[in-house]
């Protein structure tokens, strides 16, 4: 028997080898050139290119036969390749990100980053930050994280991009700023992506900032925990952040910002009230700004010193200071809503940030038009996002009846 005849023979006797790997294999030896040099050369040539489809093909064949397996190809600077589809903001980050695991020299000491500086081990954790992206909005990084405890194949999946898909995550805890911010703590800003085995995980981390930024910067990520849950635990009284590991990860992360598709749309449209102020798109998000009006209500500092004094159990470390208070507490708003839709009605999933401030994910939808209806009812706006559940897209005519305001955006 040929070698070649042999090689496939032991693909299928070592591995159950599901039927569509069969078909793939089949399919790309179909494709193989002809050659116009002679017999030998020609026999040569298809010899070379079978091996290689072979290899291909083994390759697909043991990983989806073997995760195990699966588990062991690099992920380290192409993370975004694996997961970009899989995650919330989904988009083809892949062909724009800069991989972080090429040494970097800026020709100063001190800006100096090499491979290692992106890799970080403490408390039998590793986290290797892999990519980063920046659309001047917010910065979207991926990172591998290696657990010597393992569990993570217990890692329960949620719903994301509206329901239509699923990931898992891991929970982080600690500080991050940019270049000349203010230090920010991470809250709700996780890293969501997909277990590879039982001890690594790879997602992507997207924190938001307050303003555009054009400039390119550094992010300083310094991380105190990192957790996730257990399905297993299940049944007990607390499954949020089963696991919680304290330790110590900081980094420092060079981001170039991509200027190229992004566009800020000022508005400033009024209504009731109410003002859509400005528009910004970029390939994997978009986020409108709302004016919503406010009644002011007065806040004593005796109230204040009451409610802390509860609060912090008589310390005096207070977390917040009375004109913060004041500014956060002192105002009532109405209920508002925005939902946001391209030129087909398609609604784009989104969640309000701040009072006014809306961030909804692409998630690779065409727009060349923009949709964007603000609400002051409850009722009005459940009307019309359950609208979508008849066929899939918004009846942009009744939200346009509906609507405090609704405006249409040329984004091409």
């Amino acid at each position: 028997m040929m070698r070649f005849e042999e090689m496939i023979e032991g693909i299928g006797s070592n591995n159950e080898v599901p039927e569509r790997v069969w078909k793939k294999l089949d399919h790309v030896l179909d494709d193989l050139p002809d050659y116009e040099e002679s017999p030998a050369l020609r026999l040569r040539g298809r010899r070379y290119a079978a091996a290689a489809a072979v290899t291909a093909a083994m390759g697909a064949a043991l990983c989806v036969s073997n995760p195990a397996l699966a588990a062991k190809i690099p992920f380290i600077g192409r993370i975004f390749e694996e997961i970009e589809n899989g995650v919330p903001f989904s988009g083809n980050y892949s062909e724009k990100a800069g991989a972080l695991t090429q040494a970097e020299d800026k020709g100063e000491k001190e800006n100096q980053h090499t491979a290692s500086s992106f890799v970080k081990t403490d408390a039998g954790i590793t986290f290797t930050a892999s990519e980063v992206y920046c659309d001047g909005l917010s910065v979207f990084l991926t990172a591998q994280i290696e657990v010597e405890q393992g569990g993570l194949e217990n890692l329960p999946g949620h719903y994301i991009n509206g329901g239509y898909d699923t990931a898992e995550m891991m929970y982080l805890r600690g500080e991050w700023n940019l270049t000349g911010g203010g230090e920010q703590s991470l809250s709700n800003d996780n890293l969501e992506g997909r277990v590879i085995d039982d001890n690594t995980f790879v997602g992507m981390l997207k924190l938001n900032l307050e303003d555009y930024k054009s400039e390119d910067g550094e992010l300083s990520l310094r991380l105190s925990s990192i957790g996730w849950d257990d399905a297993t635990m299940a049944d007990a009284e607390d499954i949020s952040e089963s696991y919680r590991i304290e330790g110590q990860w900081d980094f420092d992360i060079p981001f170039s910002v991509d200027t190229e598709l992004v566009k800020e749309i000022g508005v400033g449209q009024e209504s009731e009230g109410y003002t859509l102020e400005k528009v910004f798109i970029s390939p994997y998000q978009v986020v409108t700004y709302v004016d919503v009006p406010h009644e002011e209500r007065e806040i004593t500092r005796e109230e204040y010193e009451a409610l802390m004094t509860e609060k912090t159990g008589g310390t005096e470390d207070r977390g917040i200071t009375y004109e913060e208070y004041v500014e956060q507490a002192g105002k009532i708003y109405p209920f508002w809503n925005t939902v946001i839709c391209n030129q087909d009605g398609e609604m784009l999933f989104s969640n309000p940030e701040d009072v006014g401030k809306t961030v909804a994910a692409v998630d690779g939808k065409d727009i060349s038009v923009l949709n964007i209806f603000v609400f002051d009812d409850a009722d009005a706006d459940l009307e019309v996002e359950k609208s979508r559940l008849d066929n899939g897209t918004v009846d942009m005519k009744r939200a346009k009846d509906l609507a405090v305001i609704s405006a249409e955006i040329e984004v091409k």
